[in-house]
C-alpha cells in the first residue's frame, strides 16, 4: 500500500489492455479501508492522482472472500447495477480476479473495464487468469526474498555475537595456559602440554573465523587479506605438522621446486588445513594422504589426495556451496558444518586463484588448488559464491 508505481507491473496491466483491447486495466490492493490502485492502464483523473478508493465505493470488495467478479453487462445485472462505481465510472463490462497469496489471503485484484456490453471469451478469461498468476508470481517472489533479507539479517547477528562471545572465553584460556607454561616450564612434558593446548585453541579460533567468513561470503561481502611475501612450501608443511597431532602417519608432503609467493599466509594455511583435515577425516582410515606442491608456470598448485569412497557426481557440482555437506558425510560420524570447502573456494579466488575436485574409484579424491605467484590484494565480493571453480 502507498507504494509508488512499478513497471513490472504496470506492464502486466498494459499488456492486458492490449491483448484483451480494452481501455482500462487495474491492479489494486486492498485493506479494511481503502483500494489502493498500484497499477493501471488507462486510469482517469482524479483517481490517477490520488490512487485510492474507499473501500466501501469498490467493487474490490466483493473479492474479499476469494470469489471473481465477471459480467458482461454490469448494469443489467442485479448484483452489479445500484454499485456507487458502476455508473461513475462508466463500468458496463468487467473481469475482476482476487490476487490470493499462497496462505489464501486476498491481497487485492486484477480487473479489466470495458464501457459497453461485452460478452467475455474463455480465451479472454484465460489471458486474464495468467496475467494474475504473473503478478502474484511477481509479488510472491518479492516477498520471498524479503524473507531472505531478514533471514540472511538475523544469520548475521547471531554470527557476530557467536563469534564475539566464543573469542573471549578462548583467548582467556590461550592466555592461561602461557602463564602455566612459564610457570611450571621445568617440568617434563609441560610444554609440549602447552603447544598441544595452545594449538588446539588456535584450531577453535580458526574455526570460528571459517563460520565468519563463510557467513560474509554467503551474504557477498568481502575477504580482507593481508599479502605479504611468503613460503607456500614452509606454510603447508608447518599446518600438515600441526594436523599430525590429530591425525598421525596420514600425511606425505611431495614438494618439487620453490615456492614463494605473494599472499595471505593465514589464507594459505587455511586453504591447507580444510583440505588436509577433510581428507582426513573422509578418506579410507589408514590410508596415506598425498599432498603435492608443484609449478605450472607462474601458477603455484596445491594438490591433496585420497583414497576411499569417490564423491557422487550430485555432490560434485554442489559440493562447495556454503553449508553443503555429501551424502556420505551427513552419514558418516565426522561432524561438519559444510564451511571448509565454500572457503577453501573464497579463499583460493581472493587470491586470484581457482579450485577443483576430481573423484573416482581408480583415482580417489583429489582437490587441486591453483595460485598465481604474484597474487595482488584483490579483496574482491563472492556475490552467493557463485563463479566456477
Amino acid at each position: 500500500m502507498d507504494t509508488p508505481q512499478e513497471e513490472a507491473f504496470d506492464r502486466l496491466a498494459r499488456l492486458a489492455a492490449q491483448l484483451l483491447d480494452v481501455p482500462l486495466t487495474i491492479m489494486s490492493l486492498v485493506d479494511s479501508e481503502r483500494q489502493f490502485f498500484k497499477a493501471d492502464f488507462g486510469l482517469p483523473s482524479p483517481f490517477r492522482e490520488s490512487r485510492q478508493l474507499p473501500i466501501d465505493a469498490s467493487l474490490c470488495r466483493y473479492t474479499l472472500e476469494g470469489d471473481p467478479i465477471i459480467s458482461g453487462n454490469a448494469p443489467a445485472d442485479p448484483f452489479l447495477k445500484f454499485h456507487p462505481s458502476t455508473g461513475p465510472w462508466g463500468i458496463v463490462a468487467l473481469i475482476v480476479l482476487p490476487l490470493i497469496n499462497p496462505e489464501g489471503h486476498v491481497l487485492g485484484t486484477f480487473c479489466c473495464i470495458q464501457p459497453k456490453v461485452r460478452e467475455w471469451t474463455e480465451q479472454d478469461l484465460t489471458v486474464m487468469r495468467e496475467l494474475t498468476a504473473s503478478i502474484m508470481t511477481e509479488i510472491n517472489l518479492r516477498n520471498q526474498i524479503q524473507k531472505l533479507k531478514a533471514e540472511q539479517n538475523l544469520r548475521d547477528t547471531f554470527v557476530a555475537a557467536l563469534t564475539h562471545d566464543l573469542r573471549t572465553p578462548l583467548s582467556v584460556a590461550k592466555m592461561s595456559v602461557q602463564v602455566l607454561g612459564k610457570r611450571h616450564a621445568d617440568l617434563p612434558g609441560v610444554q609440549t602440554s602447552v603447544a598441544r593446548v595452545s594449538g588446539s585453541l588456535d584450531r577453535a579460533e580458526r574455526m570460528i573465523q571459517n563460520l565468519l567468513d563463510a557467513s560474509r561470503l554467503q551474504a557477498g561481502k568481502r575477504v580482507s587479506l593481508e599479502m605479504t611475501e611468503c613460503d607456500f612450501h614452509a606454510l603447508t608443511s608447518q599446518t600438515l605438522d600441526e594436523l599430525a597431532a590429530l591425525y598421525p602417519d596420514r600425511f606425505v608432503l611431495k614438494a618439487q621446486g620453490l615456492f614463494k609467493m605473494r599472499g595471505d599466509p593465514l589464507g594459505l594455511r587455511r586453504i591447507v588445513e580444510n583440505l588436509a583435515s577433510n581428507a582426513a577425516k573422509y578418506g579410507a582410515p589408514g590410508t596415506p594422504i598425498e599432498v603435492l606442491l608443484s609449478r605450472d608456470g607462474r601458477q603455484l598448485v596445491l594438490q591433496v589426495r585420497n583414497q576411499g569412497t569417490p564423491i557422487p557426481a550430485t555432490d560434485l557440482q554442489t559440493i562447495f556451496e556454503p553449508f553443503h555437506r555429501t551424502v556420505s558425510a551427513t552419514v558418516s560420524a565426522q561432524k561438519g558444518w559444510g564451511l571448509g570447502l565454500p572457503l577453501v573456494k573464497g579463499l583460493a579466488e581472493a587470491h586470484g586463484g581457482k579450485v577443483r575436485v576430481t573423484s573416482s574409484i581408480e583415482e580417489g579424491t583429489c582437490f587441486t588448488v591453483t595460485l598465481p605467484d604474484e597474487a595482488g590484494s584483490f579483496d574482491i565480493s563472492f556475490l552467493g559464491m557463485s563463479r566456477g571453480a
